[in-house]
This record gives structure tokens, C-alpha cells and sequence, in this order.
């Protein structure tokens, strides 16, 4: 089979790359780019601060920006692998400092699923898309870099909360968020999540589900619940309802209203 490269780009300059090589030998290089990687199948054998690490399926890759490195097929079979291009600028906004990564290729098969996952999502500009994005990456950090991420001191989270909840039918975006917090974007997030168990996406929708309760507790009809609560449709209300209550819209309202006023005569 034939070496095999795509590209895509996402927010903030992130460059996405999904490979499969079967002989392709990189001569030492580097990039401006971090670069931090799952590796999918087969094994790559890593030249990095001098020495060479072989990387199986389950692996991560953890590159420093402006590195010299290199990389050939570990087995026969080479290996592939999915890849994060992340912008320095980025990286030190999710760490609060610039980090280095002393291990290139730690192998640690969940966050490797987790770091698969996150890079087959379409959607990289959704508040959830970003929400899962920095949690990931976070817990890539303080594991396998030198320094801590320093917690946030306790922040105005109210302001947020009263943004999400003044306008249901619309997901505002994290760098409007940030904007009504005052805050970079994944300080906010990590103090959000702290500061309520939830994150922004999660809360907004426990919000909606609520709202959804009280229409469909008023007699409204679940079209109707959906619509004016902000979910999408019938269906997306239907499938965060039965998830969060064990129960269906429609069984709800029927349950909720025999409750109040008794059964039909």
C-alpha cells in the first residue's frame, strides 16, 4: 500500500493530520508547531533529543515546537496515526506557561482513544467540541509535562451563568464567553467546571431541560417544549430527556399531569 497524507485546519490555526505510512522515512526536521499525535496501528520508531523511542498502536507523540526529529516505520508494516499541529500561542493559553515534553512517546492507550475521538470530530468550532478539546489536552499536560497548571483563584462564574440562561435557543461560542467573564478562554473553562461540576455546554443544557420540564409540565406539547427550551428538535429533546430522567417527554407530561390533576374520568 502507498503512503497516504490529509490535511485539514481548524480554529485557531490548528492543523489536523491523518496518515498512514507504510516506507516513508522523515529526515530530522522540525516545526513551529507542537505536535501531539495518536498512533493508530503499527509502530513508529521516533528520533528526538537524541535518542530513539519505538511507538505502538496506543501511544501518544509529544513534540516540541521547534525540535529536531525524526521518524521511519517501527515494523514492516509502518504505522498510522492522527496529529494535532497546535500553535505555540495556543498551547502556552492552555498552560498558562510555554511547556516542553521530556518523553516523546508515552504509552497510554486511553487518552490515545480519547485524542483519536477528539480528532474525527467534525465539529471543532461547537462549545462541546472545544470543552472536550481542552479537557484533553489539559490532562496531556499535567501528565507528561514538567510544571503544573496553576489553579484559577475563584472568578465571576455568575456572569456566565446568567449569559447562558437569558437566551436558551442560541450555544454561544467560548471566546464569547470568555469575553463576558473577562477571562481567556480555558482559564474559564477550568474555573467554570470547578466552580459548578459542570462545564459551559452542560450547564446550558440542564437549563434547557429545565425549561422543557416546566412547558411540558404547563400542558405544552413536546414539539412545543423543544422549541422554546432550545433544543434542535423533537428527537435531540427526546434523547437528552430520556438520558437525564429515565423518561421519555411525552410519558412526562402524561405522568406529570395524572400526578396534579388525576386520571381522566
Amino acid at each position: 500500500m502507498r503512503d497516504v497524507v490529509e490535511h485539514r485546519y481548524s480554529r485557531d490555526d490548528m492543523r489536523l493530520v491523518t496518515a498512514s505510512f507504510r516506507t516513508h522515512h522523515f529526515v530530522p526536521h522540525a516545526h513551529s508547531e507542537y505536535a501531539i499525535a495518536a498512533i493508530e496501528r503499527g509502530v513508529e520508531a521516533v528520533r528526538y533529543r537524541g535518542a530513539t523511542e519505538h511507538a505502538p498502536a496506543g501511544s501518544l507523540l509529544l513534540l516540541d515546537a521547534d525540535t529536531i526529529h525524526a521518524g521511519r516505520p517501527g515494523i514492516a508494516e509502518g504505522w498510522d496515526y492522527r496529529v494535532f499541529y497546535l500553535p505555540p500561542a495556543l498551547v502556552a493559553e492552555l498552560a498558562g506557561y510555554r511547556p516542553t515534553f521530556p518523553v516523546p512517546a508515552p504509552h497510554d492507550p486511553p487518552l490515545a482513544a480519547r485524542l483519536i475521538r477528539l480528532h474525527r470530530r467534525q465539529d471543532q468550532n461547537l462549545l462541546a467540541a472545544q470543552e472536550e478539546f481542552e479537557a484533553l489536552f489539559t490532562e496531556i499536560l499535567v501528565r507528561y509535562t514538567r510544571r503544573a497548571i496553576t489553579p484559577t483563584p475563584p472568578l465571576p462564574i455568575l456572569k456566565v451563568q446568567r449569559h447562558l440562561a437569558a437566551d436558551l435557543q442560541r450555544t454561544p461560542s467560548l471566546d464569547e464567553l470568555a469575553g463576558v467573564a473577562g477571562l481567556p478562554r480555558f482559564q474559564l473553562l477550568r474555573a467554570f467546571r470547578r466552580e459548578t461540576g459542570l462545564t459551559p455546554h452542560a450547564y446550558l443544557l440542564q437549563l434547557r431541560l429545565r425549561c422543557a420540564q416546566q412547558l411540558l409540565t404547563a400542558g405544552h406539547t413536546v414539539a412545543r417544549a423543544a422549541a422554546e427550551s432550545g433544543f434542535y428538535d423533537q428527537a435531540h429533546l427526546h434523547r437528552h430527556f430520556r438520558r437525564t430522567f429515565a423518561a421519555t417527554p411525552g410519558r412526562f407530561a402524561r405522568n406529570d399531569v395524572q400526578d396534579r390533576y388525576g386520571p381522566p374520568a
